[in-house]
């Protein structure tokens, strides 16, 4: 029978354990994300205006997302022009921006992107119907991520920060919520929301594959309204959703090719 003293000797080596695979975490998120960031800064990742088709042709980068399926979901579109705020500013505009952006960059380091749409356009004549054919549109691309970009709303106008979801029990879907919530709240530095599982949007709970909500921020703030209406600061959004998705392969093996 152990003593009480080899008892706790016993939990102190535990402890350290779990301490020090927490810290070497860490330590490979933040390689991840310092290795982005360099590359943006030595000019092989672009900061400037991004097309949808930039990022073709380019040399792979990060071998973690070489040749996924991914699909970027704009959300809105067309008839529907999701939230509005105070100031004028349509949701599905900034959700195509943003959208946009995510896109060209994982085509930079070689994914294979499905955006469901690329311009001001609805995907069906109801909003119903809409729905059904984003989701028609990861599964027929047999897409590994379903990342839906989109921009809060409610009435009380002090609310603000970017915010991922997740569908409740995912734990792919939490992992990557997760890597993203903490990327943004690094790279914006604005936001100190957390992951969040929920239960009742469509897109997530009907898919397969890990799929989640990215909430911009809230349209219904007049200063988070100025800043999403920004393209640079579209552009920093996309780029912390980007290295998000980076840090959630990271931690995966890389497949043979």
């Amino acid at each position: 029978m152990k003593t009480n003293m080899q008892m706790n000797m016993q939990m102190k080596r535990q402890g350290q354990s779990l301490r020090t695979a927490a810290r070497r975490h860490r330590l490979r998120q933040a390689a991840v994300i310092g290795l982005a960031v360099f590359l943006v800064l030595a000019g092989a990742l672009p900061w400037g205006n991004l097309g949808a088709d930039e990022g073709e042709g380019k040399e792979t980068l990060a071998l973690a997302l070489l040749g996924k399926v991914i699909v970027i979901d704009a959300g809105h579109g067309g008839f529907d022009p999701g939230a509005i705020g105070a100031g004028g500013v349509q949701e599905k505009e900034v959700n195509l921006a943003v959208a946009g952006r995510v896109a060209a960059l994982l085509r930079q380091v070689g994914a294979q992107v499905v955006e469901t749409r690329t311009e001001d356009v609805a995907l069906a004549d109801t909003k119903r119907e809409d729905i059904q054919r984003r989701v028609q549109i990861a599964e027929d691309a047999g897409a590994e991520l379903f990342i839906t970009v989109q921009a809060n709303s409610i009435p009380q106008p002090q609310y603000r920060g970017a915010q991922v979801f997740y569908a409740a029990g995912s734990s792919e879907g939490k992992r990557l919520s997760e890597s993203i919530q903490q990327s943004m709240a690094a790279v914006l530095q604005n936001t100190k929301r957390k992951a969040k599982a929920i239960e009742n949007i469509y897109v997530v709970n009907k898919l397969a594959m890990p799929s989640i909500v990215v909430e911009t921020g809230f349209l219904s703030n007049a200063e988070e309204e100025s800043l999403l209406a920004d393209e640079k600061y579209q552009m920093l959004v996309a780029y912390a959703i980007f290295l998000g998705i980076v840090g959630y392969y990271a931690e995966q093996p890389v497949a043979s090719f």
